[in-house]
């Protein structure tokens, strides 16, 4: 369908668009390796979470939340963002693991309550939606390393929409799956950016992905 993209005004002011960072202790892999060698236990699997916006928005930043292990090393993500039209993604794994979906990122560590954590965040984004649902992955690109390995938290709040789901993406294919079933989470997400003003509203035709 066709999607209306908003140009936006100065007079925009920066806001929490999604916010589900209330983090808990449980959680599985989210990283896109080099390579998948089956002697190095290298994989590719990526975590796609759920979104509302009763709004059109603007986003600048988005910010997953993982243990430490390799992935404080990662400089890049992938970022991969399109419409919900259902209960799971139906976009092919090699959409989501993509080259062009790569961005800068950051790792930093986090304090929530006596616990650590590792902030990756994508920062300096110019992604603009309509009000809608939609499905966001972000990927931290590293190898897996050794044991304690990198997982993406969960949040330690109630599921909101549908629980995230996982894709593996060594193989071109449609499966995801729920990392910790039968336990259903969301896992834990920030999503920022500002409220646009619009100015403009223009028809870009018929979008396979909203932003890559």
């Amino acid at each position: 369908s066709a999607f209306a993209m908003l140009l936006v005004a100065s007079s925009a002011s920066a806001v929490v668009l999604w916010d589900q960072s209330n983090l808990n202790a449980d959680g599985s892999i989210n990283l896109g390796s080099n390579s998948c060698s089956q002697i190095s236990g290298n994989t590719r699997v990526h975590t796609t979470h759920d979104v509302h916006f009763d709004t059109d928005v603007h986003i600048t930043s988005i910010t997953v939340y993982e243990t430490f292990g390799n992935v404080q090393a990662a400089t890049q993500a992938y970022l991969w963002i399109a419409p919900k039209t259902g209960t799971l993604p139906t976009a092919i794994s090699t959409d989501v693991y993509n080259p062009a979906n790569l961005k800068p990122m950051t790792a930093t560590t986090v304090t929530n309550g006596s616990a650590q954590a590792v902030a990756v965040k994508v920062s300096g984004l110019n992604v603009t939606l309509p009000a809608g649902d939609y499905w966001i992955s972000l990927t931290p690109r590293h190898n897996l390393g050794l044991f304690p390995y990198s997982v993406h938290l969960v949040t330690s709040g109630a599921v909101v929409g549908v629980p995230t789901c996982a894709i593996e993406a060594c193989t071109a294919n449609t499966n995801r799956v729920y990392p910790l079933a039968p336990s259903l989470y969301d896992y834990a997400l920030l999503v920022e950016g500002d409220l646009p003003v619009p100015t403009l509203s223009q028809s870009w035709g018929k979008l396979k992905m909203i932003y890559r």
